[in-house]
C-alpha cells in the first residue's frame, strides 16, 4: 500500500511538473505572438495638504554652518536581480517539493515500522527530494528578495 502511495505521489508530481512546464511554454509562446502587454495606467497622485510655514525662532549666535549629511546615491538593481524578480514560479514549486518531501518522509517512517524493508533506492530518493526541496526553497527566498529589491521598477 505504501509503495502505491509513493509511486502515485511521484507520478502526480511528475505529471504536475510537466503540465506546469507546458502551461508556461504556451503562455510564453502566446506572449510572442500577441506582443507585449499594454502598460497599466499609473495611479494619479493626490495633492497633499500643505502646512502653514512656522515662524523661525531667533538665532542666539552665528555658528558656522554644518554640512548636511551626504545622501547615498541609490543604485539600480542588477539585470539578474530584475530577471529573477519577474519569475513567479519558485514559491509554488518549492511548496510542492516540500509537501512531497514531507509525505515521502512520513511514508518512509511507516515503512521502517513494519517487518518488510522498503525498496532498495527509496532512502536515496527521499534524500534527493529533500535536497531538491531545500534548493527550491532557497531559490524562492532569493526570488522574494529580488522582488523586494525591484519593487520600484
Amino acid at each position: 500500500m505504501a509503495y502505491v502511495l509513493v509511486m502515485g505521489g511521484l507520478a502526480l508530481s511528475v505529471s504536475f511538473t510537466l503540465g506546469w512546464v507546458l502551461w508556461r511554454a504556451v503562455r510564453w509562446a502566446w506572449g510572442l505572438v500577441a506582443g507585449p502587454p499594454t502598460p497599466r495606467r499609473a495611479a494619479t497622485p493626490r495633492p497633499r495638504a500643505r502646512k502653514a510655514p512656522r515662524q523661525a525662532a531667533p538665532k542666539p549666535a552665528a555658528r558656522p554652518a554644518a554640512k548636511p549629511p551626504a545622501k547615498p546615491i541609490p543604485r539600480e538593481p542588477w539585470a539578474l536581480t530584475c530577471w529573477l524578480a519577474r519569475r513567479h514560479s519558485a514559491m509554488p514549486l518549492a511548496s510542492l517539493a516540500l509537501l512531497l518531501y514531507g509525505l515521502t518522509r512520513l511514508v518512509e517512517f511507516g515503512m521502517t515500522q513494519r517487518p518488510l524493508s522498503p525498496p532498495a533506492g527509496y532512502h536515496s530518493l527521499v534524500n534527493a527530494l529533500g535536497w531538491a526541496a531545500a534548493a527550491l526553497l532557497a531559490l524562492a527566498i532569493l526570488n522574494l528578495m529580488a522582488r523586494w529589491r525591484c519593487r520600484e521598477r
